[in-house]
């Protein structure tokens, strides 16, 4: 995490593990998970992220309490979630035409990239987007738009919020996504570890480990 990144999730800028639970403070953001609270809580949870909900496109997305959000229209098509720094990430809804798929609707709408220099991802809510290389743009499709989130350092100077950025990709959702994130594996012999028995721990660990605390 940045410095500006530690100070928006409380964590401390001098250990890589703020609560001692075994994962990167990075990763966890990076998995939606807590990195100031002991495994398993979820990022959601910690007191220090909101979630926004378009009222007219109905997509959601985390971002980071203190920012504000503001819709530039009326029919909030263009909202700007906005960091104290002048930072902002901007998410725009396109029109999407019945016949289109992804490739369609990027070139129709998108006129200073190319779709292959896309990565294709899924997202901790199992949705399918693209992202640019340097993950400071995503891609959505929902079933009449199409989603451009996009992260704009103030004046192009540094990029101070890449994680968020990462984050708000990975809880975006463009509709109604009832799955539920995954627990957090509590890994053995941290101090999380201690509350829970071991037959519990065990079978955790080997059965969710490899998926839960991997990063692209």
């Amino acid at each position: 995490l940045t410095d500006a990144e530690e100070e928006a999730f409380g964590t401390d800028p001098a250990t890589w593990d703020t609560e001692k639970d075994g994962y990167y403070d990075g990763q966890e953001v990076f998995n939606l998970y807590n990195p100031i609270g002991m495994a398993p809580v979820r990022l959601i949870d910690s007191g220090t992220i909101s979630e926004y909900v378009n009222p007219v496109f109905g997509y959601s997305v985390y971002y980071p309490k203190g920012w504000t959000v503001a819709a530039v229209d009326a029919e909030s098509r263009q909202v700007v979630i906005t960091a104290a720094n002048g930072d902002y990430v901007e998410v725009r809804a396109l029109a999407k035409l019945p016949t289109e798929d992804f490739n369609a609707w990027f070139a129709r709408n998108i006129k200073d990239q190319n779709v292959t220099d896309l990565l294709q991802a899924t997202n901790r809510f199992e949705v399918q987007g693209w992202k640019r290389r340097d993950d400071l743009v995503a891609y959505f499709m929902g079933a009449n738009e199409g989603f451009v989130v996009i992260y704009h350092p103030l004046s192009g100077g540094p990029v101070s919020y890449r994680h968020i950025m990462q984050m708000m990709a990975q809880s975006f959702r463009p509709g109604r996504v009832n799955l539920a994130l995954p627990e957090q594996p509590i890994l053995p012999g941290t101090a999380a570890a201690v509350t829970t028995t071991p037959v519990t721990t065990t079978a955790t660990v080997v059965t969710t480990t490899s998926a839960a605390t991997s990063t692209p």
